[in-house]
């Protein structure tokens, strides 16, 4: 009778699933290695695209901070302008500019976006100066002054390059010609003669005494 070892056969057999078994091991180690890298690569390159932005977000601020100084100088002058405005509404004399007029131009001025500086008016032309953002902000406020029941037209002297930081305004100055029709005319005074004389004619003689 032959009898035939199997020991060696199985050893083989059990070493070679402990083989599959490790490289199976191995492979899932790769597998969850790889994937723990690509997050983590991801990760890195959000928090890069963060600091870069965060970093223009600081860049930017720092850019504009000499545009909001210009903006607030602007609003103060703005300001005393209005004050000045507010004074010549009061002002009743026939050479001075109707304060419906300028509530006009204080009404067509776009806030925040354009700032006047100063204000001068003779012989029914105003002389406007000021700031805007850009040439389409001047063109539309010229746009509103053509289209007012209050100017006849409106002329842009000049405009020219206003740099502040890396910001470019525009500044500007124009003249707006007023109605004739809205500007008060001052009734001239009679000579002292003349008014009492009239007067005189114009009263009524006493009654006759009895």
């Amino acid at each position: 009778m032959i009898r035939i070892n199997l020991l060696p056969i199985r050893q083989i057999k059990q070493r070679q699933r402990a083989r599959q078994e490790v490289i199976a091991l191995a492979a899932a180690l790769l597998v969850v290695l790889g994937v723990i890298g690509l997050l983590g690569f991801q990760q890195a390159r959000r928090i890069a695209s963060l600091q870069a932005e965060t970093a223009q977000i600081k860049k930017d601020t720092e850019k504009f901070k000499d545009t909001v100084s210009l903006i607030e100088k602007i609003k103060k002058e703005q300001k005393i302008i209005e004050e000045r405005m507010e004074v010549i509404k009061d002002l009743k004399t026939a050479s001075q500019l109707p304060a419906r007029v300028l509530d006009e131009i204080s009404r067509l001025t776009a806030p925040d976006r354009m700032w006047l500086t100063s204000l001068d008016y003779t012989n029914n032309v105003i002389v406007l100066a000021g700031t805007a953002l850009d040439n389409a902000t001047i063109a539309e406020f010229m746009n509103k002054i053509g289209s007012s029941d209050y100017f006849q037209t409106a002329e842009l002297k000049n405009s020219s390059l206003l740099k502040v930081g890396n910001q470019k305004l525009k500044s500007f100055t124009m003249t707006v010609n007023v109605l004739a029709s809205l500007i008060p005319v001052a009734k001239p005074t009679p000579p002292p003669g003349k008014a009492g004389a009239k007067a005189a004619a114009s009263k009524p003689p006493p009654p006759a005494k009895k």
